[in-house]
């Protein structure tokens, strides 16, 4: 720090106080310092303020002059021209000065009441949603790890507010199955508690209505998708969703399913070829079925970033039939444990197409996994994720064949019960 020739300090420890900060960027001024935390979010939230102040603190006290203080952050805005990146707008920093200034005759008493915390036995505070407010906090397992967790965790009612929440617990009611039958649950939290105490599925809707309005060939859908932070095609924004993978299987009338499949092999722009290869797999006709709204999303930004397929594109998106909402509303399992995820309706419904036994079990390892495979050096490392991104993609889409053969049987059997 006292040799001018360093522009800035990054990861600067500092200690004052018995309080140890690590500053992410410390920026030399002509007078001072300029404090800058680099977040990965493309927002300054409320959260970051007292992480500043709280470092600001330990600076000015340790007699660093410290000029501005706040948070960079990623400008959602930016749009990548594909030649070269523009620093100066990729980036925004949020000016926290007179907001952290303001925070630090507080600091010092808190500073002290932790210490104070920190060098006896821990708080006696029943661990809660708390621990997970704004972070988890890493002591949690230690603190439950004496702890005998309900069967049926009142988590397992969807959308449970916490006013509710917290009235049950002052009753003493910690699993679902003790929640009074005259509590005030909203429809579907009526019917996981039913079925969670009887243990049986249950058909509370017009399942074989909705199920129903499919119309055939029956196109199922997946996409695989990569965010940057930092955008890497024209036209792109930070953490833009792109496209690298569909699989799709396809029912026919007679109840024959073929399967189709894209996943772009090199680290060019995938979005174009993709959208051909979709395109060409889709067909005109048909619904095309998906499990939430994420494929309509991908879809229609593949039309605003491709004119000249756009309007076969926006086509696409009326013939969506979504399987999310037609379980939410007309059929629920115990096993779901609260939860309409396909990653927990699956397994419940077909315990053989576990997503357990997959090397690449969710989106967020199919994402990294894919960025991995590009960047090796290895063709046989390259080609056996390519692998795993195929089976798990492929599980997907081929899952929704079976959960609407299965669903279709529920629907059946309660029909004619």
């Amino acid at each position: 720090m006292a040799d001018v020739g360093v522009p800035a300090v990054y990861e600067a420890a500092i200690e004052y106080g018995g309080v140890l900060i690590r500053a992410d960027v410390l920026q030399r001024e002509d007078d001072g310092w300029a404090l800058i935390e680099v977040k990965s979010s493309t927002r300054c939230k409320d959260i970051h303020l007292p992480d500043v102040a709280v470092q600001l603190w330990v600076l000015r006290g340790a007699g660093i002059v410290v000029n501005r203080a706040g948070v960079l952050t990623l400008n959602r805005n930016y749009v990548y021209d594909g030649e070269a990146l523009d620093m100066e707008q990729l980036f925004v920093f949020h000016d926290l000065t007179e907001a952290a200034g303001a925070m630090l005759e507080d600091i010092g008493d808190d500073v002290e009441r932790f210490q104070g915390m920190l060098a006896g036995d821990a708080p006696l505070i029943s661990p809660g949603a708390h621990c997970f407010n704004p972070y988890d906090c890493p002591f949690y397992a230690h603190c439950t790890r004496n702890a005998i967790f309900p069967e049926h965790p009142l988590s397992e009612l969807p959308k449970l507010y916490v006013r509710k929440r917290q009235e049950l617990e002052a009753a003493g009611v910690t699993d679902v199955r003790d929640v009074p039958e005259d509590f005030g649950l909203s429809p579907l939290q009526a019917v996981v508690r039913q079925c969670v105490i009887s243990g049986d599925e249950r058909v509370h809707g017009d399942l074989s209505a909705a199920l129903s309005r499919v119309v055939l060939p029956v196109y199922h859908l997946d996409f695989e998708t990569l965010a940057p932070a930092i955008p890497r095609f024209a036209g792109t924004r930070p953490y833009d969703s792109i496209p690298f993978q569909f699989s799709a299987h396809v029912e026919q009338a007679d109840g024959t399913v073929s399967h189709t499949e894209y996943l772009h092999g090199d680290s060019s722009d995938p979005r174009e070829p993709l959208a051909l290869a979709l395109l060409d797999a889709l067909g005109e006709t048909g619904s095309i079925c998906v499990y939430t709204g994420f494929e309509a999303r991908v879809i229609r930004d593949l039309a605003a970033a491709l004119p000249e397929l756009a309007p076969r594109l926006e086509a696409l998106p009326e013939r969506i039939w979504d399987l999310h909402p037609v379980i939410r509303n007309n059929y629920y399992h115990p096993g779901f444990r609260g939860s309409f995820s396909i990653k927990q309706v699956l397994p419940a419904l077909i315990p053989q197409m576990s997503y357990d036994k997959l090397e690449i079990g969710d989106g967020a390892l199919a994402s990294i996994s894919y960025e991995q495979a590009l960047q090796s050096e290895d063709p046989a490392e390259e080609q056996r994720i390519f692998r795993a991104l195929r089976e798990y993609c492929g599980q997907d889409t081929l899952a929704l064949v079976r959960l609407r053969g299965v669903l279709a049987g529920r629907a059946l059997q309660y029909t004619a019960g």
